[in-house]
C-alpha cells in the first residue's frame, strides 16, 4: 500500500460505505440514478481534466483522462441529457479552480489520484454493475497505466487528497439525498 494510500485510508473508507457507493457497487442502481451520478461526475471530470491537462499531469498518462468516454456512456444512457449539477460539485469546482490558479497547482493531482486511481483499481467490478457500456471504466494497458501513474504520487499530495475526499463525501450524500426524495 502507498504511503498516500494509507494516509487517506480512513476518508476514503467512509466514502466507499456511504449508501450512495454502497448502492452504486451492490448493482442496484437503476438507470435514471446512474444517469443522474453519471453526469454529476462528468462535470467534474470536464473540469478536473481540463485544469490537469493544462498543468501537464497527464503528460505521460495519456490514457488515464475519462471524460470522453463518460460522455459516450451518458450519450448512450440518455442523449441530450442537461446536466444540472449539484451545490456542492459546484463548491467542489470552485475548489478545484482555486488549487489550479494557485502557486500548487501540481495539487491538483491529489484530486486526479482520487478519481482516476479508483477508477484503475474498481473501475472493473463497477462497470459490470451499472446500466450501459461502461466506457468511463475501460483502459488499454491497465498495468502500465498503474505503474505510471504509481511512480508520480508523493505523499506531498496527502493533504489535498483528503480535501477531495471530504468534498466526494458532500457530493455522494447530496446525491443520495436528491435520488431518495
Amino acid at each position: 500500500m502507498s504511503v498516500l494510500r494509507e494516509i487517506t485510508h480512513e476518508k476514503h473508507m467512509a466514502v466507499e460505505n456511504l449508501p450512495f457507493i454502497q448502492y452504486l457497487l451492490g448493482g442496484k442502481i437503476t438507470e435514471p440514478d446512474y444517469v443522474i451520478y453519471l453526469a454529476e461526475m462528468l462535470a467534474i471530470y470536464q473540469r478536473l481534466e481540463h485544469l490537469a491537462i493544462h498543468a501537464g499531469l497527464f503528460d505521460g498518462l495519456e490514457d488515464l483522462p475519462r471524460a470522453l468516454s463518460m460522455q459516450e456512456d451518458l450519450d448512450e444512457l440518455s442523449p441530450g441529457y442537461q446536466i444540472n449539477i449539484l451545490p456542492s460539485t459546484q463548491t467542489y469546482l470552485d475548489h478545484l479552480d482555486q488549487v489550479a490558479r494557485s502557486e500548487h497547482s501540481k495539487q491538483l493531482f491529489a484530486h486526479v489520484y482520487v478519481r482516476h486511481m479508483g477508477d484503475l483499481y474498481g473501475g472493473k467490478l463497477i462497470a459490470r454493475r451499472v446500466p450501459g457500456t461502461g466506457r468511463w471504466y475501460q483502459f488499454e494497458n491497465r498495468s502500465e497505466l498503474v505503474k505510471a501513474f504509481n511512480e508520480r504520487i508523493t505523499v506531498d499530495l496527502a493533504d489535498e487528497a483528503q480535501i477531495a475526499f471530504d468534498h466526494y463525501k458532500n457530493i455522494f450524500q447530496e446525491l443520495w439525498t436528491r435520488i431518495h426524495n
